[in-house]
């Protein structure tokens, strides 16, 4: 991590300390007073362009504030708004919404209608903070190719369906039946609609190694500090041996996720590869994380006092987000295909590409 990043890290904790999840209890809403203060900091638009308001950072500078919110369990849609919605928007010119905004990836579609207005149609699956935002950035079909839409989430042909929301995100799916709004942003010529779906997936791998490492740091702490038959429980070999391999899932967790960013960050021919790859680790890595932390723990940690299930239940609900690691190895297996099953050649060129990153990371 370069300087910069190290030091915006530092800013960003130190936002989010006062913020921090004290509990496994769901929060009961978005913590508006969290938002203000990152949105006032220029935080939710680090990734966007000064030209429309932004702060002019970069998808490596938005990963930084993404996986310290993770990792302090910032109720606010921070990944779904400064890496997701954010540079959406800002790649169709458009600046971000004000307010508390959260993003989806389903199938829309946007009709021209009368007046200049626009009514966007389809369907989303649940996505977090839908009960708690107050609009909605996502990407739908027009015919004239994808956009990015705005959509206020209070209007009357916005209906929100219950789902599963085993991470207290507030999640709902959402129905939306000809929603009028003049909030439609074309966007670049070659922009394909599967492109919010990897920035959907990233976000969620920094997610998940932001909540991985909290869990890691978490266990040590705990492993140093309860003592059993008269020493700590990080003195016996088999309890060593647990947090040896926990600690290789978490450092594996985040090379994925740092390499997924830095790829789509340079807009590089492997992100798409990159980002695959990294779903399918975070994902199928994520439910041995959040099981050596519980066992080493033990009873204490599933109780809603301690701060490990607030971390936990988002590795087994963020794991699922925009495809789990069966999806996400299917479309390796898609990859892999397209180069006629010839996986080194796809393995050796991403390999070159990331010499390229290494070299543009350095400068």
């Amino acid at each position: 991590m370069t300087d910069h990043l190290t030091d915006l890290a530092e800013a960003a904790r130190g936002v989010l300390a006062s913020r921090r999840a004290a509990g496994a209890s769901a929060p009961p809403g978005v913590d508006t007073a969290l938002w203000a203060e990152l949105e006032r900091l220029g935080f939710i638009s680090i990734a966007v362009p000064e030209s429309l308001g932004g702060g002019g950072g970069t998808l490596r500078d938005a990963a930084v504030l993404v996986r310290e919110a993770a990792g302090a369990g910032a109720a606010a849609p921070v990944a779904e708004a400064a890496f997701i919605a954010g540079p959406l928007l800002a790649a169709a010119g458009a600046p971000p919404p004000d307010g508390p905004f959260t993003a989806a990836h389903g199938e829309l579609s946007a009709e021209p209608g009368p007046g200049g207005a626009w009514r966007v149609r389809g369907s989303l699956p649940g996505a977090a903070w839908m009960r708690g935002a107050e609009q909605l950035v996502a990407l739908a079909g027009t015919p004239d190719g994808p956009a990015a839409v705005i959509i206020p989430l209070a209007h009357p042909a916005v209906r929100l369906v219950e789902c599963p929301d085993i991470a207290g995100e507030h999640r709902a799916g959402a129905v939306l039946d000809g929603v009028e709004t003049g909030r439609v942003f074309p966007l670049p010529e070659g922009t394909r609609r599967h492109d919010a779906e990897l920035l959907g997936a990233a976000a969620r791998s920094v997610q998940l190694a932001g909540a991985a490492r909290e869990v890691l740091d978490a266990t040590l702490r705990h492993a140093g500090e309860r003592e059993q038959f008269g020493r700590p429980l990080a003195r016996f070999q088999a309890v060593q041996h647990r947090l040896a391999a926990l600690a290789a899932d978490v450092v594996t967790m985040e090379v994925a996720a740092d390499a997924a960013v830095l790829a789509l960050a340079r807009s590089s021919g492997d992100r798409e590869l990159m980002v695959a790859s990294a779903k399918a680790e975070t994902s199928a890595l994520a439910g041995s994380v959040a099981a050596a932390g519980h066992q080493l723990h033990g009873a204490i940690g599933f109780t809603m006092e301690h701060r490990l299930g607030a971390f936990t239940r988002r590795l087994w609900a963020w794991r699922d987000d925009y495809g789990n690691e069966l999806y996400w190895h299917r479309r390796l297996a898609d990859l892999v295909d397209g180069h006629g099953g010839d996986v080194w050649a796809l393995v050796a060129g991403s390999g070159r590409a990331r010499e390229g990153a290494r070299e543009d990371a350095d400068v």
